[in-house]
């Protein structure tokens, strides 16, 4: 009883001793900002920051995900599900954390058991023979292993936020290319459309060739154009197909193109803030992963300071000796060891003082790529407000300019068919207003663009 209660007091006391230092706190954003000298040239904008909001005042955010319709969010739902590159984030989250599971078992004691038993021909008898039952426990007395934990628990944060980052490329990629698609179904219809009013032009260039009002060359020249509008078709077809293809690659389907999308672009019709707060970036994937990597490249420097010290770890054993191995679990004879063991660097030729240094230039890189992934997150915001801002003011000019050459167009054919305008003059009218419906097409799909753009850049679904 007396070495049982020695015992005890000794393995309190050693836990209590390795508990005692209190472990450092990773840097918070607050003081990666304020000491990172590669912000020190940055100037933020008063409108990037919101003025004071009532608790209970809540940023209406619609705007942000407009372009997710219930047809694209359910290809983005199959996506998450199937695609392979999610799939193997997911693996990496769970490698993760198995880590932190393989890192925090060290910190436990460690219990083997181990048993022999020999036989002696020549006496024909049964050689010595033992059982024992060996644990060790290494004591944290300098938080070695406790920083280890935390620097593998960083990794999986770290695992978390490139995951969700692979979801948000992954959904606007399906929405671009969902879009895309879409865009293309309506050049087609601009194409046929068309394809169709000149083949009428054509039609009535055959009469008024029958009766000598129209030349050769004009009818000649209209059908050439039907053959181009006609070429046109097929190559829209191919990128359709293509693009079907890829989101369907993205959703872990087959890629057969046979996927069914919307007629017509959607108008948005939402509009963005004024001003937006800087908090917004706070929890883009890219930001919170360099975030982490300071993190873990502190503890991971933590880890080298504390190798300098001596370690401690305690040992015991218990177990029996006996001729005969089926007697020994009656302990006749028992064993009980209990120890402790020092170890301590003294000459390692630098390694441990390089190591430290290795590891404080790997900490200022990671705080240095931390600036940089902010920076480009302003870059890339202000980027795609900007490109919101000029598509938006592009659009509207289109407009007028559609209308004004819809009427030119009407007025030359009404012109031509009663002789007062040649049809080249009128085809040139009517390449014109198809540019320009195509190119209203166009800023009608950028525009959906350019917001998915600026979904990504606040970091996605950060709310």
């Amino acid at each position: 009883m007396k070495l049982f209660k020695s015992l005890m007091f000794f393995f309190v006391g050693s836990v209590t001793l390795s508990s005692c230092l209190n472990l450092k706190e990773a840097p918070t954003k607050e003081a990666i900002k304020q000491d990172n000298t590669a912000l020190e040239n940055m100037s933020i904008p008063n409108d990037w920051v919101f003025k004071e909001m009532d608790s209970t005042q809540k940023m209406e955010m619609d705007w942000v995900k407009e372009w997710e319709t219930e047809n694209i969010d359910t290809l983005i739902r199959e996506a998450y599900k199937y695609n392979a590159d999610v799939q193997i984030a997911s693996s990496r989250i769970e490698q993760a954390n198995l880590g932190l599971r393989l890192a925090e078992s060290r910190m436990k004691p460690q219990v083997g058991i181990g048993a022999s038993a020999a036989y002696l021909p020549a006496q024909n008898a049964a050689g010595p023979s033992y059982g024992i039952v060996n644990a060790s426990w290494e004591m944290d007395l300098w938080g070695k292993l406790r920083y280890g934990n935390k620097a593998a628990e960083t990794m999986i944060y770290s695992a978390e936020y490139a995951q969700k980052k692979l979801k948000q490329v992954l959904a606007a990629s399906i929405a671009r290319a969902y879009y895309t698609s879409v865009y293309i179904t309506e050049q087609k219809k601009l194409i046929k459309e068309a394809i169709e009013t000149t083949e009428s032009m054509s039609e009535f260039n055959q009469v008024r060739l029958k009766v000598g009002m129209a030349k050769e060359s004009d009818v000649l020249q209209m059908d050439a154009q039907i053959a181009k509008y006609k070429e046109t078709l097929v190559i829209l077809d191919q990128v359709e197909q293509d693009t079907k293809r890829a989101i369907e690659l993205l959703m872990g389907r087959y890629p057969k193109g046979e996927l069914a999308v919307e007629e017509e672009l959607m108008m948005l019709s939402s509009n963005i803030p004024a001003e937006l707060p800087l908090s917004m970036l706070e929890n883009r994937p890219e930001i919170m992963i360099s975030q982490y990597a300071v993190a873990q490249a502190f503890y991971s420097k933590e880890v080298a300071e504390a190798s300098r010290w001596p370690s401690v770890k305690l040992n015991t054993s218990f177990g029996g000796v006996n001729q005969a191995l089926q007697n020994m679990w009656h302990l006749s004879n028992p064993i009980l060891t209990v120890g402790a063991g020092l170890t301590t660097p003294i000459f390692t030729g630098g390694a441990i003082k390089t190591n430290i240094a290795i590891q404080n230039e790997q900490q200022k890189q990671a705080v240095l790529y931390y600036a940089k992934s902010y920076l480009n997150a302003l870059s890339e915001v202000e980027t795609s407000l900007n490109g919101v801002a000029a598509v938006e003011g592009r659009f509207e000019q289109s407009n007028v300019a559609l209308e004004k050459l819809q009427r030119t167009y009407e007025l030359s054919e009404k012109q031509y068919q009663v002789g007062n305008e040649n049809m080249f003059t009128l085809l040139q009218k009517q390449l014109q207003l198809i540019d320009e419906s195509t190119n209203q097409l166009n800023l009608k799909y950028e525009k959906i663009s350019q917001r998915i753009n600026l979904y990504m850049a606040l970091g996605g679904d950060y709310l």
